[in-house]
């Protein structure tokens, strides 16, 4: 069925074809640049319906010639970059439409750290304790004498909070998730938050729902109106923070689409190969190596298009 061409395009969407804009302003893009954009443009009608609302909205900035733009962009220190990024994105928001200006996802471009794809982050905090982003993931840190918190904007964290008497406060989108000090890992994913906890205790707090506490080996799914089933937590759900994949008889589909989140492009599975059952260890330091590796262990032959438009398929 055809979608109203006001209708709310998804979040997900916004923010990639946003990131294709930001691409676009930043400079020319390259020969495989171009390729993966012309993929994900066709991919789906939605993505083409969101890249043209964001054209529509670049009217806003039409006195703004895109060479000098290209060229400010190029020669500004990174912060005065990201400071001029955010003006022009808030101008682009503002220039007519509402659901735009709230859903864009300028928060994630201009975030205190943020991973690209097939990045993966190790930082130390003002307390000592240890985070992680996973690629393609964003948040603001805010300590402060009174509260350690740390704003979930995208994507997934590992976190090693030390114990101490102020709060440490992972903020998402579906609520808060609150600890003295645990080992956890948060991952925004379907509609609400994902928490893994692999030591201490902690409390999680949806939005418009009772707040439910949380013991080490224990793993839940959360909105901001409730909370889904306990279930046990998955250790080997974080080795991305040391740079693996692990599967243990996991579908091809659903490896394919954790593999997906660490390297550019498109990454698709055949629907005749998507249930094939996959187990071993994997290093995302070189994910051209993983594919390679998938030929030799399953009945599957990995087709390039380009370098970032690649699908794997079962061999007949």
């Amino acid at each position: 069925m055809k979608r109203p061409a006001e209708a709310p395009v998804a979040p997900a969407v916004v923010e990639r074809a946003s990131q294709w804009l930001m691409l676009h302003w930043g400079g020319e893009l390259d020969t495989d640049q171009h390729a993966a954009f012309a993929a994900w443009h066709a991919a789906d009608p939605e993505h083409r319906r969101a890249w043209q609302r964001l054209q529509q909205l670049q009217g806003t900035l039409a006195s703004v010639p895109a060479a000098t733009a290209r060229q400010v962009l190029g020669e500004l220190p990174d912060r005065r970059r990201r400071d001029l990024l955010k003006t022009l994105g808030l101008l682009l928001a503002a220039g007519g439409s509402a659901y735009l200006a709230g859903d864009l996802p300028w928060r994630e471009t201009f975030a205190d750290q943020r991973t690209a794809k097939g990045e993966r982050r190790h930082l130390r905090l003002a307390d000592g304790s240890q985070l992680d982003l996973n690629s393609d993931s964003a948040v603001d840190i805010r300590f402060d004498a009174s509260q350690r918190r740390i704003c979930l904007l995208a994507g997934e964290i590992l976190c090693q909070a030390v114990q101490e008497a102020r709060p440490l406060v992972v903020e998402t989108a579906a609520g808060d998730i609150r600890t003295r000090g645990a080992r956890f890992a948060v991952r925004e994913l379907d509609g609400g938050s994902r928490v893994d906890l692999y030591q201490g205790q902690l409390d999680i707090l949806p939005r418009h729902a009772a707040a439910v506490r949380l013991q080490a080996g224990q793993r839940l799914w959360f909105n901001a109106g409730g909370i889904g089933a306990l279930q046990a937590a998955d250790g080997n759900a974080s080795a991305w923070s040391e740079g693996r994949l692990i599967a243990e008889r996991q579908p091809l589909g659903q490896f394919l689409a954790e593999l997906g989140r660490h390297r550019p492009g498109l990454l698709r599975c055949a629907e005749d190969a998507a249930g094939l059952l996959l187990t071993g260890v994997f290093p995302l330091a070189d994910t051209g190596r993983v594919l390679a590796a998938l030929e030799r262990s399953l009945p599957v032959r990995v087709s390039y298009r380009t370098r970032y438009w690649v699908t794997v398929e079962r061999r007949a």
